[in-house]
């Protein structure tokens, strides 16, 4: 696929930056979609600062990767931005999640699952299936958080 300018897509230089440094979707729909799904997820995510029980986190984090593989320029204004930093502050994995934020994180996620269920439960609309898989993927992500964002301990990371 050539331009005729003879310049590849991925090569564009970014118009917001002054055609410095950054790049931007060029004219690959791929990447256009893929910087549109990420500012819609960046759009749900902020909702979620303050809808309770609207995650942000994941949110953030697709939108995370929809820019890297996009606007570069995008996902570094996104990490730098003072809303989302402390969402994203343990993406990157150069610093170990502490015990006390994993225990309050797994916390979160069991008290939300809980009154969900509670909730569906008193209205007569909770089925067992429905409790299993929200009980199942609870676990899963309380093992994600238990495990993956403890660190290294060669890089001051706990080992428990």
């Amino acid at each position: 696929m050539s331009q005729s300018s003879g310049e590849s897509p991925t090569r564009a230089e970014c118009p917001a930056h002054g055609g410095s440094a950054a790049i931007w979707p060029g004219r690959s729909l791929r990447r256009w979609l893929y910087a549109l799904l990420g500012i819609v997820s960046v759009g749900v995510g902020f909702i979620g600062v303050f809808v309770p029980g609207l995650p942000t986190t994941i949110f953030l984090i697709l939108a995370s990767y929809l820019f890297t593989r996009s606007c570069p320029w995008l996902e570094e204004k996104l990490v730098r931005s003072p809303v989302f930093k402390p969402y994203l502050r343990y993406l990157d994995g150069d610093r170990a999640m502490p015990v006390r934020a994993r225990v309050a994180t797994i916390a979160m996620i069991w008290v939300a699952v809980s009154t969900s269920c509670a909730l569906m439960a008193w209205r007569g609309a909770l089925t067992s299936v429905f409790a299993a898989v929200v009980g199942g993927l609870a676990l899963v992500g309380s093992i994600v958080v238990a495990l993956v964002y403890r660190g290294r301990p060669e890089d001051g990371g706990d080992t428990v």
